[in-house]
């Protein structure tokens, strides 16, 4: 292979993995539990079951430590709606990764006592949530319930 194909095949690569990037085309990133700050009220991310991220259009994440300041900081004009690429809540039951918020299933409810007392946790399946809701009562929700 001749160094200028060679030179043109990195260059292409790097090209195609940096629009990827700018896309927030990579999914949610690690939020590093215990150091993080959340991006709205700045209090140090230490609850895997309710931390929450935000993605921009352009690859930036955002992490915070309850989904209401993930909204407040949105509803607060510090990130258009339009450039938020994606919303990312823990799963309540399996909190050990980030979902996409959509097809989540939400429950509110004061006795799950999340970080900023927005007290909403998400669950892959409603199944998963009626199990919860048992012990800490609460009502179910959907996404735009939050962006009241």
């Amino acid at each position: 292979m001749n160094i200028k194909r060679l030179v043109s095949f990195f260059a292409t690569g790097l090209m195609l993995m940096l629009a990827v990037q700018a896309c927030g085309g990579g999914g949610p990133q690690p939020i590093n539990y215990g150091h993080d700050q959340c991006g709205h009220c700045r209090m140090t991310i230490s609850d895997a079951r309710f931390g929450c991220q935000l993605a921009t259009t352009k690859g930036r994440a955002y992490n915070f430590d309850d989904v209401q300041c993930m909204v407040a900081f949105v509803k607060a004009g510090n990130v258009a709606r339009e450039e938020v690429a994606e919303y990312y809540l823990p799963d309540y039951s399996h909190a050990d990764k980030l979902l996409p918020s959509e097809g989540l299933f939400l429950l509110k409810s004061e006795s799950l006592k999340s970080p900023m007392r927005g007290d909403v946790a998400a669950f892959s399946t409603r199944e998963e949530l009626a199990q919860v809701q048992e012990t800490h009562g609460g009502e179910e929700l959907v996404w735009a319930d939050l962006w009241k």
